[in-house]
């Protein structure tokens, strides 16, 4: 009785002392620990780990849609009568039948990147109608949520003429802006020309022509 007393006194004050699988810092270095060797505070680097890498300048971007949020991405601009436009990253449309209502983000390349629709079960459960002004309302603020989750921002919509007194469409555009969708990309920009061959000069017969190892310099 007096040995098992003695070890949970001990092991209170130091657990390494009675259990060997319990280590701390003071059993196992205890000359170390008491010159001050370990400290609670991270150490300070006065120098960066990482000044002998050089990091190349020149990379893949694997993300398109990064370029696309910048207006560093080109445009397609298509002709000056031409219907429907091309000249957005993103296009947000709303689609109304007599059974259902959807709303689309379109890339400029043809695909659907977002779409909601009355037909799934989650949204269609909580609306009255599928077609009416509430769910045109709550299909805008659904697709919205899921645009912002993909990291689009900024979709593009080419407003016509019947769709300006359309309470759906107005109820549409107001759930979208709602969640915090703007209605409005940014604008390109357009990059510097910078030619890599010296026109002003004509070459002679058997030289070689002139080329700049970076055309552009980024």
């Amino acid at each position: 009785m007096t040995s098992c007393v003695i070890s949970a006194a001990l092991r209170r004050i130091s657990p390494a002392l009675v259990d060997t699988r319990v280590y701390s810092c003071f059993s196992v270095y205890p000359k170390a620990f008491a010159a001050g060797a370990f400290s609670t505070s991270a150490p300070v680097h006065s120098e960066s780990p990482n000044k002998d890498y050089n990091v190349n300048p020149l990379f893949e971007n694997r993300n398109p849609r990064n370029l696309e949020q910048m207006g560093l991405a080109r445009k397609r601009q298509g002709w000056v009568f031409q219907s429907p436009r091309k000249d957005f990253y993103h296009r947000v449309t709303l689609e109304r039948t007599n059974r259902h209502t959807t709303g689309r983000i379109e890339h400029f390349s043809g695909k659907t990147v977002v779409s909601v629709s009355t037909t799934e079960w989650a949204i269609r459960d909580g609306l009255y109608s599928l077609v009416d002004v509430s769910a045109a309302e709550n299909i805008g603020r659904v697709l919205a949520q899921r645009c912002l989750e993909c990291g689009i921002t900024n979709v593009f919509f080419e407003e016509e003429e019947d769709q300006k007194t359309s309470e759906k469409m107005q109820a549409f555009l107001g759930g979208l802006q709602e969640v915090g969708l703007c209605l409005e990309e940014p604008a390109m920009t357009a990059p510097e020309f910078v030619p890599g061959i010296d026109h002003s000069r004509p070459n002679r017969v058997g030289e070689k022509k002139i080329w700049q190892d970076d055309y552009q310099p980024l």
